[in-house]
């Protein structure tokens, strides 16, 4: 098994990450923590209009090769936010006519998205519950 794609998506992840962290944390440092979302969606939006630079440069060249687009968009991106790629599948999707499997694709991760940290709040909670009453 070659190594070098899983090892360039582990290094792009850890600076994907880092880069999460320490963007995050300027900005809610920043707005204060009773705006702290604002850095989630600075983080998604840059995310969003990274991936959308490093998918053009990989369509439309040849500088940039798979090892280094696993690195840049897998890596980096998806840990720095997967809500850029789910906006370039969906815009793909729309692009190329496929406008009922963009809004299922928009939907359902969106409200499956939410519904699922309800479930998982409400399970967690039976949980946690339970280890105060005995």
């Amino acid at each position: 098994m070659n190594l070098s794609l899983p090892i360039a998506v582990g290094i792009g992840g850890f600076a994907g990450a880092l880069l999460r962290f320490y963007t995050s944390a300027a900005i809610v440092k920043t707005v204060g923590t009773e705006l702290a979302f604002v850095a989630t969606i600075a983080v998604n939006l840059l995310g969003c209009f990274a991936i959308g630079i490093l998918w053009t440069l990989v369509l439309k060249t040849s500088h940039v090769s798979p090892v280094m687009q696993r690195l840049l968009i897998t890596g980096l991106l998806g840990s720095l936010t997967t809500f850029s790629t789910f906006a370039l599948d969906s815009l793909i999707l729309l692009q190329s006519g496929r406008v009922r499997a963009a809004l299922a694709n928009l939907s359902v991760n969106v409200f499956a998205g939410l519904l699922l940290v309800w479930a998982g709040m409400a399970v967690a909670g039976m949980f946690v519950s339970g280890e105060t009453s005995g």
